[in-house]
C-alpha cells in the first residue's frame, strides 16, 4: 500500500510501515508547512493513504466532499502507543484502508467510514 505520513505522525510509524514492505512518503521531506489542502491533492495525485493525528482532513473529506484515497488517523498517544495502534489497525482494517475508506483508531474502539 501507499502511505503519506503527515508531520504529526511519528517516525516509528512510518519505520513501522517501510518495514512491513509499504511505500511511504513524507510530507516533511516536501515542506513541513505545507496547507492540508495541498497534502490531500498530494496523496490522491499518487492515491496514497494519508495517516494523521489531525482531524482536519476527516472535516475537508465529510463536511467539503474533498477526494481522498483514505485516511488513517491515530489518537495522539506517546510514540510507542500510538506504534502499537497503527499495528492493530492494519492488521484489522488494512483492507478498508486499502478501499479508500477514512479509519478513526482510538486506543478504546475504531471508526470505519467507508467510501461513497
Amino acid at each position: 500500500m501507499k502511505f503519506l505520513i503527515d508531520v504529526n505522525a511519528s517516525g516509528s510509524v512510518a519505520t513501522w510501515l517501510i518495514d512491513q514492505g509499504h511505500d511511504v512518503a513524507f510530507v516533511s521531506a516536501k515542506d513541513p508547512r505545507i496547507p492540508d489542502e495541498e497534502i490531500l491533492k498530494w496523496a490522491v495525485s499518487e492515491q496514497r493513504i494519508i495517516v494523521t493525528t489531525d482531524k482536519d482532513f476527516e472535516e475537508m473529506i465529510w463536511h467539503q466532499g474533498k477526494k481522498h484515497c483514505g485516511v488513517l488517523r491515530l489518537e495522539n498517544l506517546p510514540r510507542q502507543q500510538r506504534l502499537t495502534l497503527l499495528r492493530d489497525a492494519m492488521n484489522l482494517y488494512a483492507g478498508e484502508l486499502e478501499s479508500g475508506a477514512i479509519v478513526i483508531a482510538y486506543s478504546y474502539k475504531y471508526r470505519i467510514r467507508h467510501p461513497d
